[in-house]
């Protein structure tokens, strides 16, 4: 190995031939406007303080190469092992400079083609660098090259980075803030790079992945993308890539997310492949290590590693309809996939990916994938209702599939399920009544629109024994009780107006569906009138139960539509099963709270909600903004009347709740500080 430094201009052989390949376990290209504008400041001041007699320099990093012998017998070749995103960045500079000044500085332009092409070769060798073909960096950059227009239809971040230094660029030279020949002196001479050159007999992916222990930012999918690399002999990889990763990173890609966790579609996938595999959930950021020990554990050779690269695209595939059901070819699993999505099942996706497999092979039926799906909603649904704690799922759902016998698939899986703290007809009924279902989160609002059309669905076919109406906009969700109560509600609640706001503002029996245009005609409208107009409402679910006469909406009449409520769930979710024990009892008390490591002693569900609040103001800067005005039913900034106590950042937190109140509370807590559940842990006597 050596290395020199050396200015971009000798990068690029100073206007000879050079060919830089990025390998495939390359990412694509991942710089953003941050990056840029960074860029473009030192490029500026640079040329601020540049002059004929004294050269500013600046270093940019190291370039990692790898000699790859010559092409045509004349043209140096290397592959760029690191640094892929300085040069490009670079390379993309000069071509923004290049195009603003082609009908202005002609040999100016030529000197920047000469940097960037190798104009005596053809096809691929004409160009000095060659990205990945990744999100489509590698068409991006040869269509700017050749002038034409880039493709459609790709996720590279090439075409935002050009038109951003072509914009800037441009700015300043039609201002004469820059003058073009200066300023392609500072870009060739002026950046330097440490370029690192390493022997053949040096194996670029560990170099690659012992820079990425030097705290560079690469993904845990970056570095599985590298160990692939690294145990495909040379001949193989371009034929296993093609036909295999490349096609499993253009379908998941790491900058979309997958679920609460917010990790990279391809890390999850990964993540939960390994959770199939091995029945147990392994940490986000030891995907990659555990990726490496099941190849090294379950492969013995090259054929062995292949087959196993194919089999992840298969399952990749997969999980590519668990997270977008529009690419499942059949339309009642596609339907069925959807509802799941809106009810956040990314926990389950270990097991999804096994009856995927099942159904792929052959091994169940299209009916019994379905009703395998109704099972799963039902579960979510009636889990969700009663507020149980999502974190028990990250360990049920990797070992589901083991519990379950192939010959008796439906019963014995209803019979697994009832077992998996399966919230009882019993439990439904005593927990929906005073649940906080509601709170401002796109997804639980998405939750409650699609329980409450479901609910809507049941009703009208019952009673009416034919076809349901639907709402012709978007629906919303409408309080009944407002969530800004006016003098004119406050008498209508009576003495107890406020302990009924508190604990009934956002549970389901308050709530209901309309379109946006009725919200804002319902608004905070007195109860009569918000009641002549649902008993006019279209949906079944409004007009039959607000034509019954109820002259007072109150604690007992939102408990009353509660329950009217309840039965239709019951009646649509029906119980699977008779759980072997009553999961919640009403008089249970909790012992000991954990919140991100810190242990609290608690003896009263009071405690549970302070120190929770507590540690969540102490986390979320902006408090008043991000919680307080997102629940202003449980902070103020004034005393309140009943039970409260001062947290120490100064706001009031109410402390006149059920334990179930509470939980509620905590559970909406830790969504708005972005507060994992796996971070939370109760334990309860």
């Amino acid at each position: 190995m050596k290395a020199d430094s050396l200015k971009i201009a000798r990068v690029f052989a100073n206007g000879g031939d050079v060919h830089y390949v990025l390998p495939h376990f390359q990412r694509e290209y991942a710089w953003d406007k941050e990056n840029w504008q960074t860029l473009l400041n030192d490029v500026i001041g640079l040329y601020e303080s540049y002059t004929s007699d004294k050269e500013p320099e600046h270093f940019m990093g190291a370039l990692v190469v790898i000699n790859d012998g010559t092409r045509n017998g004349v043209i140096p070749a290397f592959k760029l092992v690191d640094g892929q995103q300085r040069l490009t960045s670079i390379s993309l500079l000069l071509c923004a400079l290049g195009q603003i000044i082609e009908n202005t500085h002609a040999s100016l332009h030529k000197r920047i083609r000469r940097l960037l092409t190798n104009p005596d070769e053809t096809d691929i060798l004409f160009y000095k660098l060659v990205p990945t073909k990744k999100y489509g960096d590698r068409d991006a950059y040869l269509a700017l090259l050749k002038g034409d227009e880039f493709p459609e239809g790709i996720d590279s971040k090439i075409p935002e980075a050009y038109r951003f230094f072509f914009k800037e660029l441009d700015n300043r030279i039609k201002a004469q803030a820059v003058d073009p020949d200066r300023l392609f002196l500072v870009l060739a001479n002026s950046l330097q790079v440490v370029f690192i050159d390493l022997d053949q007999g040096e194996r670029p992916y560990e170099i690659f992945e012992s820079l990425n222990a030097k705290n560079k930012p690469l993904t845990q999918a970056d570095l599985a993308r590298n160990y692939i690399a690294m145990k495909l002999p040379e001949k193989r990889q371009t034929d296993v890539f093609e036909k295999s990763w490349s096609k499993i990173e253009n379908l998941l890609q790491d900058k979309r997310t997958v679920g609460r966790s917010n990790l990279g579609e391809l890390t999850g996938f990964l993540r939960h492949y390994l959770t199939m595999r091995n029945g147990v959930l392994c940490n986000e950021r030891h995907v990659y290590e555990r990726f490496r020990d099941r190849i090294e554990n379950e492969t013995s050779n090259v054929n062995e590693f292949e087959e196993e690269i194919g089999t992840l695209k298969k399952f990749a595939e997969y999980y590519d309809r668990l997270l977008r059901p529009e690419h499942e070819p059949d339309l009642g699993i596609k339907t069925k996939l959807r509802r799941l999505n809106v009810l956040e099942i990314s926990t389950a996706y270990p097991f999804l990916l096994q009856v995927y497999e099942a159904y792929g092979n052959k091994s169940i039926s299209r009916a019994e994938f379905e009703e395998i799906l109704d099972i799963l909603e039902n579960y979510i649904v009636r889990r969700y209702l009663t507020n149980e704690p999502t974190n028990y799922l990250n360990k049920m759902f990797p070992v589901l599939w083991r519990e379950i016998n192939p010959s008796k698939l439906i019963e014995s899986l209803k019979r697994v399920i009832v077992s998996k703290k399966y919230p009882s007809d019993i439990n439904v009924r005593r927990e929906v009544l005073t649940e906080q279902v509601y709170d401002k989160r796109s997804q639980t609002r998405e939750k409650i629109v699609l329980i409450l059309e479901t609910i809507n669905r049941h009703l009208s076919i019952k009673n009416h024994s034919g076809g349901y109406t639907i709402l012709d906009k978007p629906a919303t969700i409408e309080h009944i009780m407002p969530q800004t109560l006016s003098d004119e509600w406050k008498t209508h609640l009576g003495k107890a107006w406020e302990q009924t706001y508190k604990d009934y503002l956002d549970t389901l029996g308050n709530l209901t569906l309309v379109t946006q245009e009725w919200n804002s005609e319902l608004s905070n409208s007195p109860f009569p009138n918000k009641k002549n107009k649902l008993e006019r409402h279209a949906l079944t679910l409004n007009n039959e139960y607000f034509s019954q006469r109820i002259s007072k909406w109150d604690d007992k009449a939102i408990q009353n539509r509660a329950k009217f409520l309840i039965e239709a769930i019951l009646e649509i979710w029906t119980e699977l099963g008779t759980p072997p024990v009553v999961q919640k009892s009403s008089g249970t008390k909790p012992r000991s709270l954990t919140i991100l490591g810190q242990a609290f002693v608690v003896n009263t569900w009071r405690d549970v909600a302070y120190y929770t609040s507590q540690i969540v103001s102490e986390l979320v800067d902006d408090f008043e903004t991000r919680i307080a005005a997102q629940m202003p039913a449980y902070f103020d900034k004034h005393e309140f009347q009943n039970a409260c106590k001062q947290l120490p950042n100064g706001w009031w937190l109410y402390l006149n709740l059920s334990a179930a109140s509470v939980k509620s509370l905590c559970r909406n807590l830790l969504t708005l500080a972005g507060i994992s559940e796996d971070d939370w842990q109760l334990e309860e006597d």
